[in-house]
Formats: structure tokens, C-alpha cells, sequence
């Protein structure tokens, strides 16, 4: 293994891109399933059900290619880690938009009780 700094990152695989065009074109079908699986729309159609293992153990997908390379991660596990990445960093712009109306709403109380 090399090691790699942020700065030099690896670039990507074949399969890392393929699952960044299945998640372009298809990533609305993505259907979380919870606990960290996900239902992954296949090119060819039908689906197939990808665990991340956010909750330890090995990751997985019911695909063929998966099957018949366990130690490589397929494009339905990338485009699953995607979708996963995004939805947490929608969700935290959410909070975070929350939090401050709240605060703002609070620092301008004072405010408007003194007209």
C-alpha cells in the first residue's frame, strides 16, 4: 500500500468513476434502506441491495461483479458512499441553517421587545 497524502490523493478507479456516472444519471433512484443499505439501480435494470457497513462487517452488493470480486469495491458500493455523502452534507447545511435563524431569531427578540 502507499501512502498517499490529502494533498496526493489516489487517483480514482475505473470503478470509482463508473459509480460517479451511475449516481449522475441515476443517483434519484437510490432508495436508503436504513442501518446503512441501499438500493442501487443496476444499468442493465432491476436493483440490487448494497450494505456500506456504517455499522461495521464487510462491505457488500448483490451484484455479479461484486460476487465475483468480493476485494473490489463495485460502482453501486461508490455510487451508495455518494449518495450517503450528500444527503449527510444537505442534512448538516439544514442544521446548520436551523441553528442560525434560531440564533437569529433569539439575538433579535431583545430587539423588538424594546420598540
Amino acid at each position: 500500500m502507499t501512502n498517499r497524502s490529502l494533498a496526493h490523493p489516489a487517483p480514482p478507479t475505473t470503478r470509482e468513476l463508473r459509480g460517479l456516472a451511475l449516481y449522475r444519471e441515476r443517483g434519484d433512484e437510490i432508495e436508503p434502506l436504513g442501518k446503512g443499505r441501499y438500493t442501487v439501480p443496476g444499468c442493465a435494470g432491476g436493483s440490487y441491495t448494497v450494505d456500506l457497513a456504517v455499522f461495521g462487517g464487510e462491505e457488500s452488493c448483490s451484484c455479479p461483479d461484486h460476487a465475483r470480486h468480493p476485494e473490489y469495491s463495485c460502482k453501486h458500493l461508490s455510487a451508495a458512499a455518494i449518495f450517503r455523502a450528500k444527503a449527510r452534507a444537505k442534512a448538516r447545511r439544514e442544521q446548520a441553517a436551523r441553528t442560525t435563524a434560531r440564533a437569529s431569531r433569539a439575538s433579535l427578540a431583545p430587539l423588538a421587545a424594546a420598540l
